[in-house]
């Protein structure tokens, strides 16, 4: 294992080899999948429903047919056990100051959940604190909990962090969304503090999605893996409140939320006790259930116990507030498109030669819930992390048609990225920058729970610039894509889909993971990454 930090010859396979293996990728089968799997039939593939015994049957049948080898014992199938949470009744939230009070509907200006194990959950007077972008990140020299104790007490937050709010590329990652900008950190760093209540205030340009995705990814019952203590550690109350409901609460004690808000962004800032107190009450229907993830292998000819990850997520929303009458979330794009490009791409080494090294296919559960399935495989990986090379993720494949270019999720962490250069460049692409860093891509799929664990992992695709329409026509639709369907209904299929732009994902990931397979290097993540010294401790311990 010596020297495999230095991301040993890379290189990739040569021009023309795999033209064989890519007649096996086409649009006509990827659409095939994306129609079954996002079908009414199988109710938006949420989770513990009728609709996720359809989905792994599915998966697994391809698979089986494929000749793939099962990769949890003799099964395809890893358990991951869950807890659900469905709000029966949820009272308003209710904020009383020394000048009045104001109440705020659910669904309207605010959501809240509890992922408690009890039933009744109740937040009763808690006092609020403002900690402004709720990030303790020793490594920026930054604590917005220092010198507070908010045990009891409910804090309210801003959503992403602040390089996003200032602009400024010398203060955290810039405009780049960190992991300390996503929502889910904002819940356990509370979780930690041992805070009461949490409350996010949504900005759609800051959250990177309109107010519509929050009601409807947080408006259904919600998952969880189940957590040692049975979630008795978690907040009573959990929730997002629109900006206008921040301000007003701001006023309700005196204070400027914009303001504050400015404020929370510099170096220095201190919390700020708002002489307010918070009451909501949530009744759940709790439940325990498994589901699974789907794990799928061909063992390598020289090399089997080395092994390259190809994944996605298989689940989407299920069932939730209709929309025009229809009330199933189908994820056409997000993310059947990647299980279809995982089933073609397994077709592909299927009719190729076998690989030197093993690859492994993983279509996780629950990713729509917090990349929960990723996560639980993170922690109980089916393959050591030691002997794994690298990973690739495919979530939400191009249906716009082919691109010029091709955009890295996350940029500028690993030896991937130069493999995806060589290829772009022998494939007539350019790589661009992502075009929304601000929205945190890289910790919102499944391919961090992987890199958490030091394991090098790829998410790209194509860019925005259309050969078709050019890249101001690309750049509308994903757009339009992100304000009208993302997480609602709309997202199902549609005859004019064209995937044809979704085969060159597909080819692409099949040419990087083959150079791979078929080779001896192990990519690096480049010096300063936040995931290489897990790396260098995984593959020490490994040896």
């Amino acid at each position: 294992m010596r020297g495999l930090l230095l991301g040993t010859a890379l290189t990739l396979v040569p021009a023309g080899w795999a033209l064989a293996q890519h007649a096996a990728i086409t649009a006509e089968d990827l659409t095939e999948h994306v129609k079954v799997l996002s079908a009414d039939a199988f109710e938006g593939r949420k989770p513990g429903t009728a609709g996720e015994q359809k989905t792994l049957d599915y998966i697994t049948a391809q698979f089986r047919a494929l000749g793939l080898e099962p990769a949890v014992g003799d099964s395809y199938l890893q358990r991951v056990p869950m807890v659900e949470f469905a709000g029966v009744s949820r009272s308003p939230l209710t904020v009383k100051g020394p000048d009045g009070a104001k109440s705020y509907d659910f669904v309207t200006r605010m959501v809240t959940v509890s992922r408690r194990p009890e039933p009744e959950q109740a937040l009763t007077d808690s006092e609020v604190v403002f900690v402004g972008y709720g990030i303790v990140a020793p490594e920026y020299g930054w604590n917005d909990y220092a010198g507070l104790d908010v045990r009891g007490k409910t804090v309210v937050v801003l959503v992403n962090d602040p390089g996003f709010a200032t602009q400024d590329p010398a203060l955290f990652n810039g405009n780049a969304m960190t992991w300390y900008g996503r929502w889910p950190y904002k819940y356990e760093e509370a979780e930690r503090q041992g805070a009461a209540g949490v409350l996010i205030v949504h900005e759609t340009k800051a959250a990177g999605y309109p107010w519509t995705v929050v009601v409807n990814s947080w408006s259904v019952p919600k998952l969880d893996l189940v957590p040692p203590d049975g979630g008795k550690s978690r907040p009573v109350i959990q929730g997002w409140v629109q900006q206008d409901v921040a301000r007003e609460m701001f006023s309700l004690a005196g204070q400027d939320f914009d303001a504050l808000a400015k404020s929370a962004a510099q170096r220095g800032f201190k919390p700020v006790p708002l002489k307010l107190t918070a009451s909501a009450a949530v009744t759940n229907k709790v439940r325990t259930f498994d589901s699974y993830n789907v794990v799928a292998k061909l063992t390598g000819s020289k090399r089997p116990d080395e092994v390259v990850l190809v994944g996605g997520h298989w689940d989407h929303l299920g069932r939730g507030p209709a929309m025009d009458g229809d009330d199933i979330y189908n994820g056409a794009m997000d993310n059947a498109s990647g299980i279809a490009g995982l089933i073609e791409m397994a077709e592909a080494y299927v009719k190729g030669k076998r690989p030197e090294r093993t690859i492994a296919f993983i279509a996780y559960t629950a990713e729509e819930q917090g990349l929960l399935g990723s996560e639980y495989y993170a922690m109980n990986p089916v393959f050591p992390p030691s002997r794994t090379v690298a990973g690739f993720n495919l979530d939400g494949l191009n249906p716009f048609g082919p691109m010029r270019d091709v955009v890295v999720t996350g940029a500028g962490k690993s030896e991937l990225e130069d493999l995806l250069a060589r290829w772009a460049a022998d494939n007539g692409k350019v790589v661009k920058p992502e075009p929304f860093p601000e929205r945190g891509g890289y910790y919102r799929s499944d391919h961090f729970p992987l890199a958490k664990i030091g394991i090098p992992t790829l998410s790209a695709g194509a860019g925005m610039d259309s050969v078709a329409h050019g890249e101001a026509w690309g750049r509308a639709q994903a757009e339009e894509f992100t304000r009208l369907r993302y997480h609602t209904p709309k997202d199902e299929w549609s005859p004019d889909m064209d995937l044809t732009g979704a085969v060159d994902d597909v080819r692409m990931v099949y040419d990087m993971s083959r150079s791979l397979t078929d080779g001896t290097g192990w990519p690096a993540w480049y010096k300063g990454a936040e995931f290489r010294a897990i790396r260098e401790t995984s593959l020490k311990e490994g040896r």
